[in-house]
C-alpha cells in the first residue's frame, strides 16, 4: 500500500516546538501517513516528544536537514560532518531510519565554477564518513540534487548516484525532489 505524506512547509515555514505540533496535527487531520519534519540547523528539535506526538496521531516523521552556509562542504567539511552526525543522532532518537535534504551543499553557496574534482573528493571523503556513522543507526542517508539556480555540487541524480557507486554503502540513498528534477533532469 502506498504511504502518501507531506512537509512542515505545507503549515509552517520551519520548525518549533508549537509548530511541529501543529504541522502533526494537521497532518493526520488531512488523512496523510507521513511528515516530512525539516530539522532546523541549530538541531532545536526535542526528538523524544516530536516520536510521541506522531505516534498519537499514528503518522511517521522523514526528518531531513539542509545545510547552513557554515557547513558547505566544499568549504567546512569538518563542521559538515559534524552537524549531519548530530542529526544522525536526532533521527535515531526520534527511532528513525532516515536522514535526506540537502545534505552536500550550502543552498545559495556558489563559486561561479562548476564543482571541482577536488570538491568532489571532498564530499566524497564526508559522505563516507557519515555514511558509515548512519550505518551503526540503521539510517539511510540520501542527499537531495537541487537545481542549478540553488547548488552547484549535486544538481541532477546521476551526480549523486555516481557518488553512490563510488562510496558502495548500502544505507547511501538518493532523496529526489520533482520540483527540482523538473528544472534540471533530461529525462523526468
Amino acid at each position: 500500500m502506498p504511504i502518501f505524506g507531506t512537509t512542515i512547509l505545507s503549515f509552517i515555514p520551519g520548525w518549533s516546538s508549537e509548530g511541529g505540533q501543529y504541522a502533526i496535527e494537521k497532518t493526520a487531520e488531512y488523512g496523510f501517513d507521513m511528515l516530512e519534519i525539516i530539522l532546523p540547523a541549530s538541531l532545536d528539535f526535542d526528538a523524544k516528544t516530536t516520536k510521541k506526538q506522531l505516534d498519537k496521531h499514528q503518522i511517521s516523521g522523514r526528518c531531513t536537514l539542509n545545510l547552513p552556509k557554515n557547513c558547505h562542504i566544499p568549504f567546512y567539511p569538518e563542521q559538515a560532518t559534524l552537524l549531519i552526525k548530530s542529526a544522525l543522532d536526532k533521527v535515531a532518537e526520534m527511532d528513525g531510519d532516515f536522514l535526506g535534504g540537502v545534505l552536500h551543499s550550502a543552498i545559495g553557496t556558489f563559486t561561479g565554477n562548476p564543482c571541482t574534482k577536488e570538491e568532489k573528493i571532498i564530499i566524497q571523503q564526508v559522505f563516507t564518513e557519515v555514511t558509515d556513522y548512519a550505518k551503526k543507526q540503521n539510517i539511510t542517508i540520501a542527499p537531495e540534487p537541487i537545481n542549478r539556480y540553488e547548488s552547484y555540487v549535486f544538481t541532477a541524480a546521476d551526480e549523486v548516484l555516481d557518488m553512490i557507486e563510488l562510496i558502495g554503502s548500502n544505507n547511501l540513498g538518493l532523496h529526489l525532489d520533482t520540483f527540482h528534477m523538473n528544472i534540471d533532469e533530461n529525462n523526468f
